[in-house]
């Protein structure tokens, strides 16, 4: 039996949706209190397609084959399916900018289908419908007590102008450029005074409207980061007062006119921090407009695209700076990407759970609302989780952005466990066949699940959180507490792929109800009883959340304590530093009682200990995994449910048991490179060395540039690595596989057996999956499956080398002799996407192939067996 949680609607105005249809539109409702909300995010052209008629103005820009290029999506599909958002949780609808765009962009060979390029703020997009559907819409939400949030840009318009050659800052008409090959029809901006692009005209110089300005190029730049370029996208002076009077004037209309209820706001760390308190604040700005609709709490949460480094919080500082002071306030949130990044590092990735609880409790101590945070686990622009994490994993992602402090927000195909980043939900639309809108799905049905737990649950919702558990190990068991008033509930999950001991966790004495686990709610009353510490073991991958009943034994005589059975590790190994195999020992008080190490808290490793007749015990530790590595042991007696205290040390070995180099020539690269300012020769390998002890395998890439201009969250960018692992001489009875999944490209010899797959913003270890006989030997992406943990990364820019260690303990290896490596380079977009290759190279293509090529730059084969 299922159970559904009460789903609750939430948020003032809320009337019947089934009004009569020549009422007229609800536009004006009070604010929500955001606390309470769930946004559902959508890309409207990849929504869903309510009007064809408007999906071809006939300029060549539509083609729903081509993900450049619009696919059909519009407000009356968006309209069309409200009652599935409804249905799904949702109480309020982000959808991205509506706003009149240039529909194609030749030079970088793109479309403006997603809405960021604007011609006229003050304008609908023509393939989005009318400014009646965009009321209708509005109307729609209102009257189904939901909330319509608009995407909105201040920071640029499209892409307009650029410089061909050297950039001057003290003489910006040199080699400055108009793009007068833009789309017919749709060239320069209509909105005065936006039209006023060109360098070289002194009439558009006077207005001052523009930064005549290159793209970025150092992101840790402030004057470059607010007056230059981002991405060839004409760079707006949002010093000057009459930009400020014209965005002001644009967006008070979308509230006053459809009945906008918040703003996202795009790339807001672009725009210095002084023009953000006069155009929310200001007597004529955007606050103002929203009071005088009605709108007493109108949320203006900013896109700061920045993360922070595991167990450190610049990014949350970066992003409370545009919250200004009370003085001087700016946007009133922002988007938790500090948190996203962590979920993708610990949940996909594998990384210790101890990085992601650090990053709650930095949002619950830097953040000074953290309850309007909106956190997400997908969006537009990044690659899907499912692009590198599993299923699994991606449901603890999920459960997270729901039982945490913020506002969760679910990307439109994250029901339905889309792993393609811009594709449509609707059939015809890019990269799907056939409607998406499945409401019976698994993930649909567990998404739905979570949003009506969180709805139901103040303490989610308004409470406050408490680290409870956490592994500095690696992954493995999260534990927390919402508190308020006097509502408890308690989210345990284990993000490791083997059971974990979780041992002396405290807790408040009591009954717990489990209420939710990883398949969704649960219908049977299971009940955990705490006497103020918890012991017990978690599945591989699960999910509990747990409602605080009662306290235990309320109102009846308190039990006497029992003797408490001795165990005991009597080796000193607290903070030590072992650097060889060392002899442990210790006691246990009932030596007919199985009794076992626990390793990491990982159980399903976990060693029986024999117990003599006098309570002795002995066990040799073998340390031979090469590096540094934080460890810790537990003594377990799973029959009494009784575990020692953890014991936290480190494993030291310097020889590795075996090593290899290599070199490669430089300059070997197969095609042609991108063309585009920061494309070098980041994809040319010159060299290689691996070195292995143990479990452990380091593998060390030299090559002939590194960068990191975009900001990357690995450390370096315009370079993907796919490296595949031959590992029969460890595997001898595994088949693997042959094919190389999505590079049109076979294994030199042999077959591969663990894939990793590696680019600035993206870290994936995979093997070969079981649903094809020979596993991804269609080069498929779909064949395989993920597994974690990746492998730690550190990046020399210097020295130009990269290095990966690799973590056998999680694959089930012990060892990697005889190991074969190959290693290849190509590049990848943000989303994960691989670079296409045509005849001749463009700014973000390789030159020199077809669609049939295989995508491989340099590569380089590594056999450790000679």
């Amino acid at each position: 039996m299922r159970l559904l949680l009460p789903l609750l609607l939430v948020g003032s105005g809320c009337v019947s949706a089934a009004e009569p249809t020549n009422a007229e539109p609800l536009l004006h409702v009070p604010s929500p209190d955001w606390r309470e909300q769930i946004i559902y995010f959508a890309l409207t052209d990849r929504f869903n397609d309510g009007d064809p008629s408007n999906n071809d103005q006939g300029a060549g820009e539509f083609d729903p084959k081509d993900h450049r290029k619009f696919s059909g999506g519009d407000l009356k599909g968006m309209k069309a399916r409200l009652d599935y958002m409804q249905q799904l949780g949702a109480t309020a609808l982000w959808l991205t900018p509506p706003v009149a765009n240039q529909w194609w962009y030749p030079k970088g060979q793109y479309g403006g289908y997603h809405g960021y390029w604007a011609t006229d703020f003050k304008s609908i997009e023509p393939h989005f419908g009318t400014l009646e559907d965009y009321q209708a819409l509005s109307d729609g939400l209102h009257r189904r007590g939901m909330y319509l949030i608009q995407d909105i840009v201040v920071n640029h318009t499209g892409n307009f102008f650029g410089y061909e050659g050297e950039y001057d800052p003290l003489n910006t008409a040199k080699n400055f450029t108009v793009f007068d090959d833009a789309h017919p029809g749709n060239r320069f901006p209509t909105q005065a005074p936006f039209e006023l692009v060109d360098r070289h005209n002194p009439e558009h110089v006077a207005a001052d409207i523009y930064h005549w300005t290159p793209p970025i190029t150092d992101y840790k730049d402030p004057a470059q980061e607010f007056t230059h370029q981002l991405a060839n996208l004409a760079d707006l002076n949002t010093t000057n007062p009459k930009v400020r009077e014209t965005l002001k004037d644009s967006y008070r209309y979308w509230i006053e006119t459809v009945g906008v209820d918040a703003f996202r706001v795009d790339t807001a760390k672009y725009v210095e921090h002084d023009f953000w308190n006069d155009f929310l604040h200001a007597s004529n700005g955007i606050m103002a407009a929203a009071k005088g609709t009605g709108r007493n709490d109108f949320l203006a949460f900013g896109e700061i695209f920045d993360g922070s480094a595991p167990m450190e919080n610049s990014g949350e500082h970066k992003l409370v700076s545009f919250l200004g002071t009370e003085d001087k306030p700016e946007l009133n949130s922002v988007i938790g990407f500090p948190l996203y990044f962590e979920l993708g590092r610990v949940l996909a990735e594998g990384a210790p759970t101890a990085q992601l609880a650090y990053r709650l409790e930095q949002q619950m101590a830097v953040y000074p609302n953290p309850w309007v945070i909106p956190n997400f686990v997908d969006n537009h622009d990044t690659r899907r989780f499912l692009s590198s994490g599993s299923l699994a994993s991606f449901r603890q992602a999920m459960a997270v952005i729901f039982t945490v402090p913020g506002i969760p927000v679910i990307y439109q195909g994250d029901e339905q466990a889309l792993t393609q980043t811009r594709q449509a939900m609707f059939a015809g639309g890019y990269g799907s066949k056939q409607s998406q809108f499945d409401t019976n799905s698994a993930m649909f049905r567990f998404v739905q699940d979570l949003a009506a737990l969180r709805l139901s649950d103040k303490a989610l919702t308004r409470g406050d959180l408490t680290i409870l558990a956490s592994s500095s190990q690696g992954a493995g068991v999260l534990g927390f507490e919402r508190s308020y008033q006097d509502q408890q509930t308690l989210i345990l999950m284990n993000t490791a792929q083997s059971s974990q001991l979780l041992a002396n966790m405290p807790l408040q004495s009591g009954h717990w109800l489990l209420v939710l686990d990883e398949n969704g709610a649960v219908a049977d009353k299971q009940v955990l009883s705490s006497s103020g510490e918890l012991t017990m073991s978690l599945p591989a991958k699960a999910i509990r959340v747990y409602r605080w009943l009662e306290e235990s034994g309320r109102g009846q005589p308190e039990a006497m304590p029992e003797m408490t059975p001795e165990l005991t590790l009597e080796t000193q190994l607290q903070g030590q530093t072992l650097t060889s195999d060392t002899l442990l020992q210790g006691r246990f008080s009932q030596p007919g009682t199985p009794l076992q190490l626990v390793l990491n808290s990982n159980l399903d490793t976990a060693v029986p200990l024999t117990v003599s007749a006098d309570g002795r015990w002995q066990y040799q530790l073998p340390v031979r995994s090469v590096g540094e590595w934080p460890q810790s042991i537990n003594l377990y007696a799973p029959e009494l449910g009784l575990a020692g205290k953890a014991v936290s040390f480190t494993t030291q070995v310097r020889n590795p048991a075996w090593q290899l180099e290599i070199t490669d020539p430089v300059g070997d690269e197969k095609y042609q490179r991108p063309q585009h300012v920061n494309s070098g020769a980041q994809r040319d390998i010159t060299a290689a060395s691996v070195r292995s002890g143990g479990s452990v395998l380091e593998l060390t890439l030299s090559m002939a540039e590194i960068s990191n201009s975009w900001l990357p969250a690995q450390g370096f960018d315009n370079v993907s690595f796919d490296i595949y692992f031959d590992l029969s001489s460890q595997l001898p009875e595994a088949k693997g596989a042959k094919a190389l999944p999505s590079l049109k490209a076979s294994m030199p010899e042999g077959r591969w057996h663990l894939g990793h797959t590696l680019h600035g913003w993206g870290n994936t270890l995979f093997i070969p999956g079981e649903s094809q006989p020979d596993g991804a030997e269609s080069g498929n992406t779909d064949a395989i499956q993920r597994v974690a943990p990746a492998p730690q990364i550190s990046v020399d820019k210097a020295a130009a080398t990269l290095t990966l260690k690799y973590r056998g303990e999680g694959l089930g290896l012990k060892q990697w002799d005889g190991v074969k490596i190959y290693i290849t380079t190509w590049d990848r977009s943000g989303e994960g996407d691989l670079r296409l290759v045509t005849p001749e190279a463009t700014s973000w293509s390789f030159g020199g192939g077809n669609s049939q090529s295989p995508l491989i730059m340099d590569s380089l084969w590594l056999d450790t067996q000679h």
